[in-house]
């Protein structure tokens, strides 16, 4: 091993922790990886990685040769709470290997770091959701993959896709403010952290896409929030639910939120469906079933999830004790 927790290999290449003199690098190889900007890419690595919420406790690996960066894969904090203790838990982020490099294992290698390293932070479980090129890569490196997310899509005005255009000034009926909500955990599943540190960091890197949007229901004393996005999809100007924010178990307070969030979509002609990603798989069948209710069909389309225990956390790989949305992927 070398000196920083670095791992050797006999063909001169190291794995090891990033370095801030590595950064330019590494934005050279997500620029060439992706063909974006590479103004735009420094300003989301900073305020993605370097925010104080992130640097402290995120996880960076490259691979180097002598000094050239040939090799990066990140995990980022990414905190879920299980029987109402936060966890450290870490979302897979860029995997990114040179093309003059290829061949080698890097990314393998990479992905193996944190097992043979004795220069380990505390790590409850690693997880992601891995585009299909590197799902296998994953997969054979010992990840597992409890379940997939499923979509469901609930048709609104179908006629929309005919030719209704989406007004360059939309007088939603749905808010452009989430209002407070105290979140309600579930009692044997894993669910994303709601804790106001973790909601701003979201909040302070570049939004990917279009605006957040929240519809707010309430029944005495208990509310519900919906976490939405505009999606164009094709002709189809859908609306995605993200996250389901409620401070009550009651099942009446979810059936009747999804039915008035359904009511209040209707009254925009240009949406064609709403559409919601869940995981089929979860010992809680109440949302599912109010889905089904609300006439959401359940469409050919999922996400993959992935999940590596390095803790002692053995359900994170039981479907039945998760808690997923689309809003659990960092893009959201």
């Amino acid at each position: 091993m070398a000196p920083g927790g670095e791992l050797e290999a006999r063909d001169g290449l190291s794995i090891g922790y990033y370095e801030d003199w590595m950064f330019d690098q590494v934005i050279d190889m997500i620029v060439a990886q992706y063909g974006r900007d590479r103004d735009g890419e420094v300003e989301l690595f900073r305020r993605f990685y370097e925010a104080p919420f992130q640097r402290s406790v995120g996880i960076r690996l490259v691979a180097l040769d002598d000094e050239r960066v040939c090799g990066f894969q990140s995990y980022f904090y990414w905190p879920y709470v299980y029987q109402g203790e936060k966890l450290r838990s870490f979302q897979s982020g860029n995997s990114l290997v040179s093309p003059d490099y290829r061949g080698r294992r890097i990314f393998a290698r990479l992905l193996n770091f944190l097992a043979e390293t004795q220069d380990r932070p505390e790590i409850d479980f690693l997880m992601g959701f891995p585009v299909e090129m590197s799902y296998g890569s994953f997969i054979r490196n010992g990840w597992d993959n409890p379940l997939d997310l499923s979509w469901y899509i609930r048709p609104i005005n179908p006629l929309s896709v005919i030719g209704a255009e989406v007004p360059e000034s939309v007088d939603w009926l749905i808010e452009r403010t989430a209002e407070s909500v105290d979140p309600l955990y579930p009692r044997r599943a894993f669910a994303l952290s709601k804790d106001d540190d973790f909601v701003e960091w979201r909040r302070s890197y570049p939004a990917q896409g279009s605006e957040h949007l929240y519809f707010h229901h309430r029944e005495g004393s208990n509310t519900i929030r919906f976490e939405l996005k505009p999606n164009r999809r094709g002709r189809i100007q859908e609306l995605v639910i993200g996250d389901i924010v409620r401070d009550s178990e009651d099942p009446m307070l979810l059936k009747n939120g999804l039915q008035e969030l359904v009511r209040a979509a209707r009254s925009h002609r240009f949406l064609s469906a709403l559409s919601i990603a869940i995981n089929r798989g979860s010992a809680d069948r109440t949302l599912e079933k109010a889905l089904r209710r609300r006439a959401f069909l359940r469409i050919n389309k999922k996400i993959h999830f992935i999940v590596k225990p390095i803790g002692a956390v053995a359900e994170s790989t039981d479907p039945a004790h998760w808690q997923l949305y689309r809003s659990d992927i960092d893009t959201w």
